[in-house]
């Protein structure tokens, strides 16, 4: 490629001296240099690039299956195909559970078909096996989840699926599709249609056979993070882990404040008072502004005196002014602190 280039280049410099008889060859060193210059680039870039791709490979958590032409010893003539991968540094603490690190896979344009399960693996690395779905471990288990999910993308048409690989707890979540809903239904009220343990010659013997068109559709692999922490601090920079700490703490964060609106409704409810939505948005709206995020023995018994200060006087609610209701609450809150809480409330 090299002489190639050379060619090319001295073709160019003959063509520039024919056509420019006046330029000497020290005017034309300055292009020449340009030229290797811009060819170096672009190798530098190629190269780049190259090595981008090998880090990422290192780094991606995928679903594959390796096709072996039926040698089960002998894997490197044989195609690998991807289902789904992602980098492990693109996951997030998962929303319901800090103690776990989710990774929701890319979807590729292979199709999986449900026959074909048992071949497929969890890799890392580029390719080093940590679960394979071939065959489940007693200590593992799965089960079906149907539309027991908050992925966006479930539907009508397919039925979530959850296998927990042990002693790793590693979490494959999948949906199966082609399905019939009726059908999957049935089995999910039925006690004994399938052992946990047995779930995947359930799927490809069963469901496989009697719907041959289901195909399969990896969502996410779930790590325990007490079982990667090398991982978390090697792998993520330090954006990267800025970015998903923030992340954390705000789900944390929404997690308490859900706790705090679930205790004032129910005593709203208990007491009978406060029917209205308006009256309860109102009360946990100066909850909130002051503070009041999480609950604590301490904060529970102020939200109690605060709640049965706004039910001695019903009547702040029946005003039309928006301001003089907030207000008028906020003073009712205050008086639960004690005087010694003022500065407190005024930084507020």
């Amino acid at each position: 490629r090299g002489a190639t280039f050379m060619q090319r280049t001295c073709n160019s410099i003959d063509h520039l001296t024919m056509a420019e008889g006046n330029m000497s060859m020290s005017d034309l060193l300055p292009l020449v240099a340009a030229a290797l210059n811009d060819e170096a680039a672009v190798d530098a870039a190629k190269e780049l690039a190259t090595a981008r791709e090998e880090r990422d490979t290192s780094h991606k958590v995928e679903v594959l299956r390796a096709i072996n032409d039926g040698d089960d010893k002998v894997y490197e003539d044989g195609e690998t195909i991807v289902y789904g991968s992602a980098l492990f540094e693109d996951g997030q603490y998962h929303s319901r559970n800090e103690d776990d690190w989710k990774i929701q896979l890319n979807k590729s344009r292979n199709i999986c078909r449900l026959e074909d399960l048992r071949d497929c693996q969890i890799c890392v690395g580029g390719g080093i096996a940590i679960a394979s779905l071939d065959e489940l471990s007693n200590e593992s288990h799965g089960w079906v989840n149907g539309d027991e999910t908050d992925h966006p993308d479930l539907d009508g048409d397919a039925c979530s699926i959850k296998i927990e690989f042990c002693p790793q707890s590693t979490i494959l979540t999948f949906f199966i599709r082609g399905w019939p809903e009726a059908e999957w239904k049935a089995v999910m009220e039925e006690e004994d249609a399938y052992a946990e343990h047995d779930i995947i010659p359930f799927l490809v013997e069963n469901v496989a056979v009697q719907y041959p068109d289901a195909t399969v559709e990896f969502i996410a692999v779930t790590f325990a993070t007490r079982n990667i922490p090398g991982a978390l601090k090697r792998l993520l920079s330090s954006k990267r882990k800025e970015e998903v700490c923030a992340d954390l703490d705000e789900q944390i964060a929404e997690r308490d404040w859900e706790k705090v609106v679930g205790f004032v409704k129910s005593n709203l409810q208990e007491r009978g008072i406060f029917s209205q939505q308006y009256h309860s948005r109102v009360i946990l709206a100066v909850l909130r502004v002051q503070g009041f995020k999480t609950r604590t023995e301490a904060n529970d018994d102020i939200i109690l005196r605060f709640i049965a200060a706004c039910e001695q006087s019903p009547g702040v609610f029946d005003s039309d002014d928006g301001e003089e209701v907030f207000t008028t609450l906020m003073q009712y809150l205050r008086e639960q602190f004690g005087s010694d809480q003022d500065d407190h409330m005024e930084e507020s």
